[in-house]
């Protein structure tokens, strides 16, 4: 029996995509720009349209509210009862429901805020003051007659910081005084011991007591007849040991803090070692604080020591007197210095 085979081709064709080269982005594109072309349209024709043209597009675009209150025409005649008796769908008086008017009282309402009738609110911060009331904050701007902090409160408020700040004086006066008198007691302590010691009495002429901005400066100086250090040497003799012994005991139970200072006068000095007067200042400054740790001073209070050479003479009329040869033990005042007074004239 003959076969009969048939011989079937089947043809495939491949069709192949643009993907993202190809064109249906831009047909999303040209459509996006149509609407924007469109909106930008109306926001120059709102812009350029004046008051008229304007009403006249509101009330093309408000819906029409048919006159029957807004009942239907069904079955139940628009007459739908609530639970509590209410009639609803009505825009009656007797209805609790408002249907919206749609912008029917001001058309130009929707298109500009400047005609809509809001009511801003007015926020007010108030201050609590020091006997309980409380004053309205920036409310002073406000015209006489409207509501604010009246002339009375004003007068209270500008009183009552005239008050603080003659407080804040009298603290600062206060302080001052008890300030003063601690370092006039001091003075006073150090001049009454040494007077009372039959071997410093006669160095009371080397000491000096004076009152600087940044505290009181006590200052054991040479004077004609009299040295307190050896010439171009550090080592404290047992007089002028004595007598910072005497400061130490008077300031150890103070609390303040202490700056000690040595001086030269301005007659050259230096050795083979290349020691001059500045190593020679700063050394006496050292030993002084020594002493004064060995009569009862806290190491914490001695905030620095330095030497000064002959940089600040004592007397500028002749950088070679002896009085320039000089320790100085600063008592400085408290860091956390008092307020400073208000001027009354400000």
């Amino acid at each position: 029996m003959a076969r009969n085979d048939q011989i079937v081709i089947k043809k495939i064709e491949e069709v192949t995509g643009g993907g993202h080269h190809g064109g249906g982005w831009k047909v999303a594109y040209a459509d996006f720009m149509t609407a924007m072309m469109a909106f930008f349209l109306l926001l120059w024709i709102l812009a350029a349209s004046d008051e008229e043209a304007l009403r006249g597009l509101a009330d093309y675009f408000t819906p029409s509210l048919s006159q029957s209150g807004g009942k239907g025409q069904g079955m139940l005649n628009g007459q739908v009862i609530a639970p509590n008796g209410d009639q609803g769908g009505s825009n009656s008086p007797d209805g609790d429901t408002r249907l919206p008017t749609f912008g029917q009282e001001n058309p130009l309402a929707v298109f500009d805020s400047r005609l809509r009738d809001e009511q801003t609110e007015v926020m007010v911060e108030y201050e609590t003051q020091p006997d309980g009331t409380m004053v309205a904050i920036g409310q002073g701007e406000k015209e006489q007659g409207e509501a604010g902090t009246s002339d009375q409160e004003f007068d209270g408020t500008a009183a009552e910081k005239a008050a603080r700040d003659q407080a804040m004086q009298d603290q600062y006066m206060a302080e001052v005084q008890e300030r003063d008198e601690n370092m006039t007691r001091l003075e006073d302590e150090v001049r009454r011991n040494i007077g009372a010691n039959v071997d410093l009495a006669e160095l009371i002429s080397n000491l000096r007591f004076d009152r600087t901005s940044e505290g009181l400066l006590v200052q054991i100086m040479d004077n004609a007849g009299q040295s307190m250090f050896t010439s171009g040497s550090a080592r404290v003799d047992s007089r002028t040991r004595d007598l910072i012994r005497v400061i130490g005991e008077a300031i150890a139970d103070m609390d303040n803090d202490i700056v000690i200072t040595g001086h030269t006068d301005a007659v050259p000095f230096a050795n083979s070692m290349g020691y001059s007067n500045w190593e020679l200042s700063a050394d006496r400054a050292n030993a002084t604080r020594r002493v004064l740790i060995d009569t009862g001073v806290s190491p914490a209070r001695i905030k620095r020591i330095s030497g000064l050479a002959s940089t600040v003479p004592l007397d500028n009329t002749d950088p070679m007197a002896a009085e320039n040869r000089r320790i100085g033990v600063l008592l400085a005042y408290p860091e956390t210095a008092p307020p400073r007074p208000v001027d009354p004239n400000r």
